[in-house]
């Protein structure tokens, strides 16, 4: 009874070893669970960021300048010292605007 309890114990460990060594230490595993899921997901976060937020702050300047530019186009007559003055104008305004916020 003694002998056949000891070769099933030893049995089991050559099993589990076996197991362990067949698979190669579950390497592959690891590698696909922690480095490749973890890469893909960084991949994609990075793909997000980069689709909607900075392709969206330069697309939405480029918008606005070309709305900008339409209105100032129809509001101006084709004299150089209007547009300076809406120039000049709308940079005072807008130095005003950050004064007045920092403070």
């Amino acid at each position: 009874m003694g002998i056949a309890s000891k070769r099933t114990f030893w049995d089991k460990i050559i099993n589990k070893v076996y197991n362990w060594s067949y698979n190669r230490g579950y390497i592959d595993a690891f590698y696909e669970t922690s480095l490749t899921k973890g890469i893909r997901r960084l991949a994609e976060l990075t793909h997000f960021f980069d689709e909607r937020v900075i392709d969206g702050i330069t697309n939405g300047v480029g918008v606005m300048s070309f709305f900008i530019g339409e209105s100032i186009k129809y509001v101006g007559g084709g004299r150089i010292s209007s547009y300076l003055f809406l120039y000049l104008s709308s940079v005072s305004i807008l130095l005003l605007i950050s004064y007045f916020l920092n403070q």
